[in-house]
């Protein structure tokens, strides 16, 4: 349908909403004039349009959307757009309200619970306008699926973000082992920290124990021609789990990762007592923009790195959307609507005024124009998004339902291995048993 070229642009999460116009045209390509490049005059241009959009978030995303919605009036002078925005509490209520009362925004913020609301057919079909008006094809594939159903369109990405592997570069320099690559596989992972804690003695260690961790697992799993979970069941056995728990177990044997007592009192989640900042841990999970709290503790060069490649190639989750802009089935002006969504997501000067107050920009296009002009940790994150959207496999990442429950289990699991507590072989069949409870669980609900 799209032409979904994985070019630029995954651990994550999501928010809500939807929201509405005045009544009116539900058909949303009545009114289309699909010659008319995106950016100009619309069509009825003795009359001024009028649109309504909503956010929530910082003053800060707040005066910077209000600037790209100035800069668009000025490109487009028969448009005229009111802003509605606020912070997140009462953002859903307030607009579900207004969709009740057929009285939306004709643009809306939502998280990820897009679903929810085109079951309702209260969002705009957006497919009409692609390829004319607004164009996607700069976006990895995964991120247009996030927001089609039935082969329709009817969200865009505003910023994404992803899972990575946080290195301290420093550490790996002073132990003269070669950085992380593109493509680096297992057995590389595998030896550059074991000879990291070789070489920098008692105290370092070339990575955390990095079992207990879902965005780690996943990309094993992936990597390995498997997956975590999809559609409703797990798509991974029990020697799959073995093997993952094996991999870390040679490696704490080897004295190369960090062990459980030092792990559990200090917490790679926890920036201020993470090792890496401190210099003694070279390999943490993070997710990617979490670069920026951790490069400010540390004198140290930090960097972002893809999981190690597999049998099956990379297991990297695809870049994930934070949050989509989507417009109410009623609106008047759908295709007016596509050329401001169009607008703020390929747009330079948009993007350069919106940089990442949504999550880093889902167009190749637009990251490259930030990374341009970006602080050294900033042209970091944009890279490796970068990096991750060609990549990563083009599917729908679909998150464990009962996420919560889930990674405690795994971190259970992994803790009474890594303590000595259990050993492998049952910790996974206690595991496996445990999973398929929350499987059970969630299709209860």
């Amino acid at each position: 349908m799209f032409n979904k070229k994985a070019i630029t642009a995954t651990l994550l999460a999501s928010m809500m909403l939807v929201a509405a116009c005045s009544g009116g045209n539900n058909e949303p390509g009545k009114e289309s004039a699909a010659s008319q490049p995106a950016g100009s005059a619309p069509a009825n241009s003795g009359k001024t349009v009028e649109l309504r959009m909503s956010w929530w978030g910082s003053d800060e995303r707040h005066e910077k959307t209000q600037k790209v919605i100035e800069l668009f009036e000025q490109k487009n002078p028969g448009v005229k757009i009111t802003g509605e925005y606020s912070g997140f509490d009462g953002y859903m209520d307030k607009l579900n309200t207004q969709i009740a009362a057929g009285n939306a925004p004709d643009l809306i913020q939502m998280g990820g619970n897009i679903k929810e609301y085109v079951d309702k057919k209260a969002l705009l079909d957006l497919t009409p306008y692609v390829g004319n008006v607004l164009h996607v094809d700069d976006f990895n594939g995964g991120l247009v699926k996030a927001a089609s159903f039935d082969e329709k369109l009817y969200g865009v990405t505003l910023g994404v973000s992803s899972s990575a592997l946080m290195y301290n570069a420093s550490m790996f320099e002073k132990a003269g082992v070669p950085l992380p690559t593109d493509k680096w596989n297992y057995d590389d992972f595998k030896n550059s920290v074991i000879q990291i804690a070789q070489k920098l003695g008692k105290g370092n260690y070339g990575s955390y124990d990095l079992s207990s961790d879902a965005a780690t697992l996943a990309s094993f799993l992936g990597s390995n021609g498997k997956e975590l979970y999809r559609d409703g069941e797990r798509h991974f056995d029990n020697q799959d789990m073995i093997n993952w728990f094996a991999l870390w177990d040679e490696l704490r044997k080897a004295g190369a990762i960090v062990p459980a007592d030092v792990q559990v009192a200090n917490p790679p989640t926890a920036v201020d007592k993470s090792l890496v900042v401190k210099g003694q841990v070279a390999i943490q999970q993070a997710s990617a923009s979490q670069i920026f709290g951790f490069q400010e503790l540390t004198q140290d060069k930090l960097a972002l790195s893809v999981f190690p490649y597999g049998p099956a190639g990379s297991g990297m989750v695809p870049p994930i959307s934070g949050q989509f802009i989507t417009s109410y089935s009623g609106t008047e002006h759908p295709e007016e609507v596509a050329k401001f969504m169009d607008f703020m997501v390929n747009d330079p000067e948009a993007g350069v005024i919106l940089g990442s107050t949504r999550g880093v920009p889902p167009a190749g296009k637009i990251r490259d124009v930030l990374s341009a002009q970006a602080t050294p940790v900033d042209k970091v994150l944009y890279d490796y998004i970068s990096l991750v959207s060609d990549t990563a496999p083009e599917i729908e990442y679909q998150q464990f339902p009962l996420d919560n429950e889930f990674i405690k289990l795994l971190q259970l699991t992994s803790e009474k291995i890594a303590f000595g507590a259990q050993p492998i072989d049952s910790s996974v069949e206690e595991f496996m048993s445990e999973m398929d409870k929350l499987l059970a669980k969630s299709k209860a609900q």
